[in-house]
């Protein structure tokens, strides 16, 4: 199928591939760059049908917001608009729900004795406890009411991952959670004592007669200053020979890493193999060896550590000195922004957002509000705008999570060999590296601008996106049993064209699909698809415009 009357921006490498889909996908990355690849007019009036199982408002305050500005928010700010969420929205304004989501307790996962206790050696009983976790994440990211707190936790994991036994994954993410909107502090020192982090990256193997500094070194790299001094708009300082200036030197590392010795898992005998770190416990310091922790006296980034103090308050003062070094809030809102809103945000919002951090002392409530209230941010929310600089690609996860809830589901779909069918080239329990999914640094190929996902935007994960659509049919009964309302599409498909078309515009497309992606789907349900089954046309409809970048791009 090609669709007709497409940009300039398909065209070319459409005829020089002849593979429209992949058109398209090169397209995602014009468009999250600033292209002007569409310009959808103005969107219509939504009708939604009502979807149960969704959160219920306990105070409503009139928002005056648009359905395409309250889906704008929701693709910023949670794992996909629905119908009912982009209600909440309307009613309580922008700011009136963010307030409320950050209100909400966290999500948390409670994993059954079988992802806890395992045989190591057993594939079949480890691949059993590690979709358990996948799943139950995607569940709660579907259905989940908290889901601000949860995007908030996944710009988090991006740059904070683990990979660990399932039962540490689960507790992980229960940890993020639970620190993911509370100050900076409390969230690194949490991180910094999970036992699976401290296996990871090695502090608990940290001692003052065996120093390992590994995880000091990422602590300050990854987690909260980065390796070079930032100016508050997140722009590096340079020398006056033009050099990058370094934010910390070696003898920096062996203070951290002195400072943070002497801390193992809460050990108890007969853990399973399984759960060899306790996974549930925060680590504590050690009893043995004896003098485990360096309490002689440091110097951390000009900070004096004074000698003779314990572990715990060794920490929490690396923790205080790291969160109030002037390069942690534009480190810290530079990825928040890039995970939530734009891929290359400008100086000037980097550095609004940077002050809030720094002004509230990390305080993760008012750095996420700052982030989405932004004039920037929100500079977008009438249909046909354009900004060079507003946008970022869907990562794999994103997408997978806001095709199902635009498709009205309550929780994953499993494949027909029972795994979840979520999230396939990307997946909490695989993080590559220490430097998670992609560099926060990766720069688009020809434009050279900023867009950390698009390296995630391979040729195979656009095959992988169509395959997602074509388990409609394929897996139909697990699709219903997630609660997909796919009927809902079917009788939309039954009555006409058209009302298919508008339903997928609503659910999908903030109501404003562009003229151009609606000609091409008229075409291809009247000749392709025309005497198709309505599931079919579904399907075929959806593998062709779910792929397009006004589907796949967060703008």
């Amino acid at each position: 199928m090609q669709l007709p009357n497409l940009p300039r921006a398909y065209n070319i490498y459409a005829r020089r591939s002849q593979k429209p889909f992949a058109a398209i996908a090169t397209a995602l990355v014009l468009t999250a760059c600033g292209g002007n690849v569409d310009s959808p007019g103005v969107a219509p009036k939504l009708e939604f049908a009502t979807l149960t199982g969704q959160v219920n408002l306990t105070s409503i305050t009139p928002g005056n917001v648009s359905a395409y500005a309250a889906a704008r928010l929701l693709d910023q700010a949670s794992w996909g608009p629905t119908p009912r969420s982009i209600e909440d929205v309307q009613r309580l304004g922008i700011e009136g729900w963010i307030n409320y989501q950050l209100s909400l307790p966290a999500s948390t996962l409670t994993p059954p004795q079988y992802v806890i206790d395992y045989k190591i050696n057993n594939r079949a009983e480890e691949e059993l406890a590690r979709d358990w976790v996948e799943r139950s994440i995607v569940d709660l990211a579907i259905a989940g009411p908290d889901q601000l707190r949860q995007r908030v936790h996944w710009a988090l994991f991006n740059y904070m991952p683990l990979a660990i036994q399932p039962y540490g994954q689960a507790t992980y993410f229960n940890t993020l959670q639970n620190h993911a909107l509370g100050s900076y502090h409390s969230l690194l020192k949490a991180v910094t004592l999970h036992p699976g982090m401290g296996f990871f990256l090695n502090n608990d193997q940290n001692t003052a007669d065996e120093p390992n500094e590994n995880y000091a070194r990422e602590l300050m790299q990854l987690f909260s200053i980065g390796l070079v001094l930032l100016n508050q708009d997140g722009t590096v300082q340079r020398s006056s020979t033009g050099n990058a200036v370094e934010t910390y030197t070696q003898s920096d590392v062996k203070a951290a890493t002195r400072a943070l010795s002497g801390w193992h898992n809460d050990w108890q005998e007969n853990l399973p193999e399984s759960n060899f770190g306790n996974f549930n416990k925060p680590m504590k310091p050690r009893t043995w060896p004896q003098n485990a922790h360096d309490n002689a006296e440091k110097r951390l980034l000009g900070k004096l550590i004074a000698a003779g103090q314990t572990a715990e308050k060794d920490l929490d003062q690396v923790l205080d000195i790291l969160v109030a070094h002037p390069n942690t809030g534009p480190f810290v809102a530079t990825r928040l922004i890039q995970h939530m809103v734009a891929s290359d945000p400008s100086p000037a919002y980097v550095a609004r957002v940077a002050g809030v951090f720094t002004a509230t002392k990390g305080d993760m409530k008012q750095t996420v509000k700052a982030v989405l209230l932004d004039p920037e941010a929100r500079s977008l929310d009438a249909p046909g705008q354009t900004s060079s600089q507003v946008g970022r690609i869907k990562d794999p996860l994103l997408f997978s999570t806001s095709y199902l809830r635009g498709l009205g589901c309550r929780a994953a779909v499993l494949r027909s060999d029972g795994n979840s069918n979520s999230s396939l080239s990307q997946a909490w329990r695989y993080p590559p590296s220490i430097f998670g999914f992609v560099s926060p640094f990766h720069r688009a190929p020809e434009s050279l601008v900023l867009a950390p996902e698009q390296r995630l935007l391979h040729r195979g994960e656009i095959g992988l996106r169509s395959y997602l659509t074509s388990q409609i049919s394929e897996n139909y009964s697990n699709f219903k049993q997630a609660g997909c309302e796919i009927s809902l599409f079917e009788q939309a498909a039954a009555q006409s064209d058209e009302q298919l078309i508008a339903l997928v515009n609503a659910r999908f497309f903030k109501g404003a699909m562009p003229a151009p992606i609606q000609q091409g789907a008229r075409q291809l349900l009247a000749t392709e698809l025309a005497s198709r089954s309505p599931l079919e046309k579904l399907v075929g409809l959806l593998k062709a415009l779910l792929v397009t970048p006004s589907f796949g791009v967060v703008k």
